[in-house]
C-alpha cells in the first residue's frame, strides 16, 4: 500500500524516466565527435606506435623477408574524473502532490548533467591552444613532433584565414600534406568542418552552393558533397573552425565512460523533512594523436 513515507520511493522510477528522456532531448554532441568507450578501470591508457617503412625488394633482402622495427609512440592517458549535482525537495511537496514542481526540479538536475558533459566535450576544441595531449604540446600547435624519436615538428594551427572555398582548399593542402615518423605521407581525407553557430553560414556557403561562392564566373563548386558542417553551439571562440578527418577523428578522439549519470535518491532526512536526490557520474576525454584535425582562427 502507498502511504505518504514510502511515496517518494514509487515516485522514483518516474522522476528517473523524466532525468533521461529530458537528456535525450537535447543534441548530445559527444558521440558525434568522440570514440565513446565504457571503462572499468580508473585510467585508461592508449599506447601509440611509431610507424613502419616501405616494403623492401624482395631481391635486395636476400632473398627473405625483411622484418622493420616499430618503435614506441606517445603514451596517451585518460584519468576518470567525478562530478556531481544534487538537489533537495521539501516533504512537503511530496505530501501536497506537487508533481509538477518535483518534475522542473528534476530536470534541473538532468540539464546540469547534460551541460557538463557538452562543456567537457568542447573542451579540446575551445582549449585547443592549451591543452595539451601525448606529445606535450596543445592539440593545435605549429610545433608537434613527429614522434619521440623524430624531432621534426609539423603543424595543425594557422591564423588570419576566414572559411572560404581558397583558405578551406589552402587547409585542405596542408593536411594532405602531413607525414609520419618515417617520412611517409599519412592517409588524411579531411571531411567535416566543425564551426561555432557564428560561423554556419559561411561554412554553408562553401558546402553547400552549387557554384563557388564570391566568383564573377560562377565556377562548380567542388567541395558540395564532400564536406560535412557540424554547428556546436558550445564553441565559445566565435572565430575559431575546424577542418576535420572525420574517420581519423573517431579514431583518436577518445570518451571513456566510467559511470553513466543516473538519479538516485536517499532516505528523508530525520531533522530536516527533506529528501536528497542526486546524479554522479564518471568520464574522462583526450586525444592519442592530434593528426584529425587542423585549428584555424579567421584574425
Amino acid at each position: 500500500m502507498m502511504t505518504r513515507e514510502n511515496y517518494s520511493d514509487f515516485l522514483l522510477p518516474t522522476l528517473r524516466t523524466i532525468f533521461d528522456k529530458h537528456i535525450g532531448e537535447m543534441k548530445d554532441f559527444i558521440p558525434v565527435l568522440y570514440s565513446v568507450e565504457t571503462s572499468k578501470k580508473a585510467q585508461e591508457f592508449n599506447h601509440g606506435l611509431g610507424s613502419m617503412g616501405l616494403m623492401k625488394d624482395w631481391e635486395d633482402t636476400g632473398s627473405q623477408v625483411y622484418y622493420d622495427t616499430v618503435r614506441r609512440g606517445y603514451k596517451a592517458t585518460y584519468t576518470h574524473k567525478k562530478y556531481s549535482i544534487g538537489l533537495q525537495i521539501e516533504r512537503e511537496l511530496l505530501d501536497d502532490a506537487l508533481y509538477s514542481e518535483i518534475k522542473s526540479r528534476t530536470k534541473k538536475i538532468a540539464d546540469s548533467v547534460y551541460y557538463t558533459r557538452q562543456y567537457h566535450g568542447m573542451r579540446p576544441f575551445n582549449e585547443c591552444l592549451t591543452m595539451t595531449g601525448p606529445d606535450g604540446v596543445a592539440l593545435a600547435s605549429t610545433a608537434h613532433p613527429l614522434g619521440p624519436f623524430n624531432s621534426t615538428t609539423w603543424s595543425n594551427y594557422a591564423t588570419g584565414l576566414p572559411i572560404t572555398a581558397d583558405n578551406v582548399e589552402t587547409v585542405r593542402n596542408r593536411m594532405k600534406a602531413w607525414e609520419d615518423d618515417s617520412g611517409n605521407l599519412l592517409y588524411v581525407n579531411p571531411d567535416t568542418i566543425l564551426v561555432p553557430k557564428e560561423l554556419r553560414k559561411a561554412a554553408k556557403i562553401v558546402a553547400d552552393t552549387d557554384n563557388e561562392p564570391f566568383t564573377t564566373d560562377y565556377k562548380v563548386n567542388i567541395w558540395k558533397g564532400s564536406l560535412d558542417v557540424i554547428e556546436c553551439d558550445f564553441l565559445t571562440n566565435s572565430g575559431m573552425w575546424f577542418l576535420i578527418d572525420k574517420n581519423r577523428m573517431g579514431n583518436f578522439l577518445k570518451w571513456f565512460e566510467r559511470r553513466k549519470a543516473t538519479l538516485d535518491k536517499d532516505k528523508e532526512n530525520f531533522d530536516t523533512e527533506v529528501h536528497r536526490y542526486k546524479a554522479v557520474t564518471r568520464f574522462s576525454l583526450g586525444w592519442d594523436d592530434p593528426s584529425f584535425m587542423y585549428a584555424v582562427s579567421t584574425t
